[in-house]
């Protein structure tokens, strides 16, 4: 909540340059002033008081994956090659075995991280994508920091790590609030470079096949989606049909590839590809305000795909969940008196999937209901 603070600043400055720049489309006027109603401590939306499953309650099972209280949020769920199930929350991580039961845990001592924590391959283990109050900050297997990285002035709206470029060497990407731009730092922290941009609102390391070099991908102030190279030079500049602000990485119906990116503006959840096309327009009946999305694509059974998307209102101590089938219409719609910030559909017995979902301090799983 706190991080929205200083967001209201971002508008502020984002405002300034659509007036200097006599840019106002209607996209950007609405997408302003939805952020100042979610900034300014809004009331819950009635739809949203009351936790339920809203339809589709007799095609899926729900029951506790793993509890943790001290893991805070769990922003981050990983399956390693082994199996070994990876639980991240906001003050620590649980490791979990083929079997699931606890193999280990360790936590972020007093370093608790006011924002997301994702599993990386950096030399450490563990990235608190930082905000505001909050510095970058990469803590390696045992949860001991190795290095922090903050911006006094401008303050961090978000971070992500990854193999960038063709030398496919490990880096930290920041996108800064304000004028604070993009900047790139080596695996150790130190900033190699900085590149102008404002409001660089979600940032993503990722390739569009396996045959690209990994890129920079990121939104910004006026609602673009911008691709840069490992130099920071801007490659493509997009304006997709919403105004993209928050969004996360996904793959989409059997290509696993993280390419495609799932975003929400409305009553709809978007798919968009690299080049900010809408390959799907997702209905999210109940959504309200400026949630933060995840998706992906989940086979509860063999053959039969499904597309779960999480919509998380952390102001406001809710998620919505969504599962969509094969002509993207809604067959499970859930409210969520929790904040929830992980969805991961993990590989069971004969080819079919569960649907992991991380709240706070604990992890649902979700299951085709057996039918009778």
């Amino acid at each position: 909540m706190m991080k929205r603070v200083l967001i209201i600043v971002g508008v502020v400055f984002l405002i300034a340059l659509l007036m200097g720049g006599g840019f106002l489309a209607y996209q950007g006027v609405r997408r302003t002033r939805e952020i100042f109603q979610a900034l300014q401590g809004s009331k819950m939306p009635h739809e949203l008081e009351s936790a339920r499953v809203v339809s589709g309650a007799d095609l899926f099972s729900k029951e506790i994956f793993y509890s943790q209280p001290d893991l805070d949020v769990v922003t981050d769920i990983q399956q390693k090659q082994n199996h070994e199930v990876v639980i991240v929350g906001q003050s620590g991580a649980a490791f979990l075995p083929e079997d699931h039961s606890l193999a280990r845990n360790i936590h972020f001592g007093l370093e608790k991280c006011s924002s997301k924590v994702v599993a990386v391959d950096l030399g450490g283990a563990f990235l608190c994508r930082g905000s505001w109050n909050t510095d970058v900050t990469l803590f390696d297997v045992n949860g001991k920091r190795l290095w922090s990285y903050g911006d006094l002035t401008q303050g961090i709206d978000d971070a992500a790590a990854g193999a960038l470029g063709k030398d496919g060497l490990e880096r930290v990407v920041i996108g800064s609030n304000g004028d604070g731009g993009v900047r790139l730092l080596s695996s150790d922290g130190k900033e190699l470079w900085k590149r102008d941009d404002a409001n660089v609102w979600h940032v993503e390391i990722t390739a569009a096949d396996d045959a690209s070099s990994k890129v920079i991908v990121h939104s910004n102030a006026a609602g673009q989606l911008t691709i840069r190279n490992e130099t920071g030079s801007i490659v493509a500049r997009y304006n997709p049909e919403i105004y993209l602000a928050d969004f996360s990485l996904t793959a989409w119906n059997d290509d696993p590839h993280l390419n495609k990116l799932v975003a929400v503006d409305e009553n709809f959840v978007y798919v968009l590809t690299m080049k900010a096309e809408t390959v799907a327009r997702l209905p999210a009946p109940g959504n309200a305000g400026i949630a933060e999305p995840r998706g992906t694509p989940v086979h509860f059974s063999k053959g039969t795909p499904y597309y779960a998307s999480l919509l998380r209102h952390n102001q406001w101590n809710r998620s919505l969940l969504y599962i969509y089938d094969t002509q993207n219409q809604i067959v499970y719609d859930e409210i969520i008196k929790d904040d929830c910030a992980a969805l991961r559909a993990v590989p069971k017995e004969n080819g079919a999937e569960d649907l992991l979902l991380g709240c706070d301090g604990s992890v649902w799983k979700y299951s085709e209901a057996k039918r009778h």
